[in-house]
C-alpha cells in the first residue's frame, strides 16, 4: 500500500512539474515597457508591437472596438528572443480602442484605451526639454490646475534613463537598447503630462485642433546634450571627417574602448541614441521637431551642418521612410545669448538657414530673435520662458512642410540684392503675402561702406519683398545687415500670412567680403525706450533703464527724451552694471568706439535761457576720461540756444581732450577701444527743459597718432595754460 502511495505522489508531483514547466513555456512573452495602456500610433500606417519570447512561440496582435474585430497581425519569436508584430493601422479619430497580445494562441496582455491618430518626434536639449510646468504660460496653467486634453498622448523618456539597475550618469550602454524600461505613456489629463517638453506641447495642442485627431509626442530630449549624442555609431563612422573630429574634441570613442561607468551622456556619440532614440525605431512619426545648438555652438559649423545631415538621413530609415523619403524636421534659430562674441550667434543662426535649404523639401527652420528673453532666475537666461511662441511657431512650419496649407513656412532668404543711389535694396523669398514692420520704424538694420564698419541704417519697404536700406553717413554703401548680433530681439521685420505676422526676418548679411566691425543694437541711441534688456551674466541679466540722471528728470516718447533739471545737470546712457563687488561694462553695449570718427546727435533747448553742453566724458577707468572736441572747434562744450529749434551736435572722436584739457596732449580714437562708462554733461543758469535725439556714429578714416593742441588762448587756467606749454616742448622733443 506504501509502494502505491508513493507511486501516486510521484505521479502527482510529476504532472505538476510538467504543467509549471508548460505554463512557464507558454507565458514567456513579454512587451517591451514602450509599449503601455493609453499609447497612440500613428494612424493609416503599420503599428508595430515588438517585445521578447521564447525562440519559436508564436505572437498575435489583435485591435478590437468594443467585442468588434478591426485588424491582427501575427509573427514568430526569433532566434535571438525578440519579436515584433504588426497590423495596419486605422484611421486617426478621437475612437479608443484595445490590443490583445497571443503567445501560441493564449492571451496574455491586454492594452487599453489605445488611440490613432498623428505622431511626433521631440528632441533636443534644455531648451526643447525645459517643461510645461516652467513655461510662462505654463505657470499659471498649472496653479490654476487645467486639466490637459485627454487625447494628448506623451511617451515620457526620462533624462537619465536605467541602465542595469543605474541612471545614465552612472552607466552608458555602448550599444543600442531595445526598451526604455522607466518611460511612461500619460494623457493630457495626468498631472505628470506637465513634466512634458513646453515646446512640444504648444505645437500639439495646434496640431489636435487642425488635424481634430489626437496627437501623441515621443518626449526625448536632455538639457546640455551635444548632437554628437543622439547619433548612432555607425552614422557616426560612415562619415570619416566627422568622426576625425569628434575624435579630437573627445567626444567619440571606439567601440572596444568604451567604458561604461566613464562616458559622458551629454558629448559621448551615442550617449542618448542608445537609450532614448533606438528603442523607439519601431513607431512610426509623422516627422521631428528640434531646439538644440546651444551646447555645440563652439562648433565649426560646416561639421554641425554634417552631423545634422546624418541624423535626418539615419532616423529617416530607422523610422521607417523609404525610397529616400526624409523624416521631416522642423527646428528652430537660437535665442540671444552671449556667447563670448556678438557675431557667433548670428554666424550660427545664418548657417541654420543656409541648412534648411539644403533639403528644402524635408527641413523648416523658424527664428525666435524677437521673443521676450524672461526667464527664471533658476534655469539661467540662456532658457527663454517663453515656449508657447515656439511651438506654435513650430506649428506653422509643419502646415507648410508636412500638411501642404501653404508655400511659406520656413525663416525668409535673400532673392536679390542691389546697391544704387546710395541704398542696398533686398528682396526675399519666403515672406508669405508680404513683408511687414512691427511698429512704425523699422528696427535692427546696419550698413557700411568700404571701410566695413556698420552703423545703424533706415529701412524702408518698398514693394512686398523688398527692403531699402540707408544711412545718410554712409555715401557708398558696401553691405547690408539686419539682426545681426547678440541681443537683436527689437529687429522687427516679419513675413505675413492674412494680415498676421508670421515669422520674422531672420538674420543676414549682404556681403561677407565687408565684415570689418559688426553693428550692435543699441537702445539707447533712439532716445525713445526707457527700459533695456541687457544680457549679462546671471543673475544680473534683465530690464534696466536705458539712461540714468543726475539732478535731472527724465521721460520718454516715440521720438525723443525729455530732460528737464533746475540747473546743471548729467546723463549717463547705461552700458555698465554693478554686480556688488566690481564694475563690468554690459555686454550688450557698444564698448569699442575705435573705429568711429564722428558722434552727432539731436538737441532741442525748449527753455528760456541757453543751455550749454560741457562735454561728453568718455570713461576708459573709474576715475580716466577723455573728451572729444566739438566739431570744427577746439572746445568740447557746445551752447545751445533756447530757440525750440532742433540742433546736431557733431563731436570728433579723432581729437580726445584727458579730462576736457583742450590745451594738451589730443588723443586718437584708437584710445576708445574699451569704454566703461559715459556721462554727458550739461550746464543751465536755472530751469533747463531739453530735448534729445537720435545719436548717431560715422566711420571716418585719419591718422591714429596722438598730436599736440599748443594754443594758448584756449586754456581756462593754470593747468591747461602749463598743459599747453607741456606740449609745445614734446612737440618739440618729437619732431627733433
Amino acid at each position: 500500500m506504501k509502494k502505491i502511495i508513493s507511486l501516486l505522489l510521484a505521479v502527482v508531483i510529476a504532472v505538476g512539474i510538467s504543467s509549471t514547466a508548460f505554463a512557464a513555456d507558454e507565458q514567456t512573452a513579454e512587451l517591451y515597457t514602450i509599449y503601455a495602456d493609453s499609447m497612440l500610433f500613428q494612424h493609416s500606417k503599420e503599428a508595430i508591437l515588438a517585445g521578447t519570447a521564447k525562440p519559436g512561440n508564436e505572437i498575435k496582435a489583435e485591435l478590437y472596438l468594443g467585442k468588434k474585430l478591426i485588424a491582427s497581425g501575427e509573427s514568430t519569436t526569433g532566434a535571438d528572443g525578440k519579436f515584433t508584430v504588426s497590423f495596419m493601422a486605422p484611421k486617426g479619430s478621437y475612437t479608443e480602442y484595445i490590443i490583445i497580445l497571443y503567445e501560441n494562441g493564449k492571451d496574455i496582455k491586454v492594452l487599453k484605451n489605445i488611440v490613432f491618430g498623428e505622431l511626433w518626434l521631440a528632441s533636443g536639449q534644455s531648451n526643447m526639454m525645459y517643461p510645461l510646468a516652467q513655461s510662462l504660460k505654463g505657470v499659471q496653467m498649472w496653479e490654476n490646475k487645467v486639466k490637459l486634453s485627454k487625447n494628448l498622448r506623451v511617451l515620457m523618456v526620462p533624462g537619465y534613463p536605467e541602465y542595469k539597475d543605474q541612471d545614465a550618469l552612472t552607466l552608458l550602454p555602448r550599444d543600442p537598447q531595445d526598451d526604455i524600461t522607466d518611460a511612461v505613456w500619460v494623457t493630457g489629463e495626468d498631472e505628470y503630462v506637465y513634466n512634458m517638453s513646453a515646446v512640444a506641447y504648444f505645437f500639439a495642442e495646434q496640431l489636435m485642433k487642425k488635424l481634430d485627431m489626437p496627437v501623441g509626442i515621443l518626449n526625448s530630449s536632455l538639457g546640455g546634450s551635444s548632437i554628437a549624442s543622439w547619433l548612432s555609431r555607425e552614422t557616426c563612422e560612415s562619415d570619416k571627417v566627422l568622426t576625425s573630429y569628434l575624435a579630437e574634441k573627445g567626444q567619440y570613442v571606439t567601440a572596444d574602448k568604451w567604458k561604461e561607468d566613464k562616458q559622458d551622456v551629454y558629448t559621448s556619440v551615442t550617449g542618448n541614441y542608445n537609450q532614448k532614440i533606438h528603442p523607439l525605431k519601431n513607431f512610426r512619426p509623422t516627422g521631428m521637431i528640434w531646439y538644440q545648438g546651444e551646447t555645440d555652438i563652439g562648433w565649426e559649423a560646416e561639421m554641425y551642418g554634417r552631423a545634422f545631415d546624418l541624423m535626418q538621413s539615419s532616423y529617416s530609415k530607422l523610422f521607417g521612410f523609404e525610397n529616400n523619403e526624409q523624416l521631416p524636421i522642423i527646428y528652430t534659430q537660437l535665442a540671444p545669448y552671449y556667447y563670448g562674441t556678438h557675431t557667433i550667434l548670428p554666424e550660427r543662426n545664418l548657417y541654420y538657414t543656409d541648412m534648411q535649404q539644403k533639403n528644402a523639401d524635408s527641413r523648416a527652420v523658424i527664428s525666435i530673435h524677437d521673443l521676450p528673453l524672461t526667464y527664471f532666475p533658476e534655469v539661467g537666461v540662456i532658457h527663454p520662458a517663453s515656449k508657447e511662441s515656439v511651438g506654435h511657431r513650430m506649428f506653422f512650419a509643419a502646415e507648410g512642410l508636412v500638411y501642404g496649407d501653404r508655400d511659406t513656412y520656413t525663416v525668409s532668404t535673400i532673392k536679390n540684392t542691389e546697391i544704387k543711389d546710395g541704398a542696398v535694396y533686398v528682396t526675399f523669398d519666403n515672406i508669405g503675402d508680404g513683408l511687414k514692420a512691427n511698429g512704425e520704424k523699422i528696427r535692427g538694420f546696419a550698413i557700411c561702406g568700404e571701410s566695413g564698419v556698420y552703423v545703424e541704417a533706415k529701412a524702408e519697404i518698398i514693394s512686398a519683398d523688398t527692403v531699402k536700406i540707408w544711412s545718410e553717413d554712409i555715401k557708398e554703401p558696401k553691405s547690408a545687415s539686419y539682426a545681426y548680433c547678440t541681443s537683436n530681439m527689437r529687429a522687427n521685420l516679419y513675413a505675413t500670412e492674412k494680415g498676421f505676422f508670421a515669422l520674422p526676418i531672420g538674420p543676414f548679411v549682404t556681403d561677407k567680403n565687408y565684415m570689418t566691425k559688426t553693428w550692435l543694437d543699441i537702445p539707447w541711441t533712439d532716445c525713445e525706450t526707457e527700459k533695456t534688456w541687457f544680457n549679462l551674466r546671471d543673475p544680473f541679466s534683465g530690464f534696466y533703464d536705458s539712461w540714468t540722471s543726475q539732478n535731472a528728470t527724465l521721460s520718454f516718447t516715440d521720438e525723443y527724451m525729455n530732460i528737464t533739471s533746475e540747473g546743471d545737470f548729467t546723463i549717463k546712457p547705461t552700458v555698465s552694471y554693478y554686480d556688488g563687488e566690481e564694475t563690468s561694462t554690459c555686454t550688450d553695449s557698444l564698448r569699442d568706439w575705435s573705429s568711429y570718427g564722428k558722434l552727432t546727435f539731436s538737441v532741442r533747448n525748449n527753455g528760456k535761457e541757453d543751455v550749454i553742453f560741457d562735454s561728453l566724458r568718455l570713461y576708459r577707468e573709474t576715475f580716466m576720461w577723455y573728451s572729444p572736441k566739438a566739431d570744427q572747434s577746439h572746445e568740447s562744450s557746445v551752447i545751445i540756444p533756447a530757440d525750440g529749434q532742433w540742433h546736431e551736435i557733431t563731436l570728433d572722436l579723432n581729437s580726445l581732450y584727458l579730462y576736457s584739457n583742450e590745451c594738451g596732449i589730443i588723443s586718437p580714437n584708437n584710445m576708445l577701444k574699451y569704454l566703461l562708462n559715459i556721462e554727458l554733461v550739461f550746464i543751465s543758469d536755472g530751469a533747463a527743459d531739453v530735448d534729445i535725439d537720435n545719436f548717431r556714429f560715422t566711420p571716418e578714416e585719419k591718422d591714429s597718432s596722438f598730436y599736440f593742441e599748443t594754443t594758448f588762448s584756449q586754456a581756462d587756467n593754470v593747468w591747461e595754460f602749463l598743459s599747453a606749454i607741456f606740449s609745445v616742448v614734446l612737440g618739440i622733443f618729437f619732431r627733433a
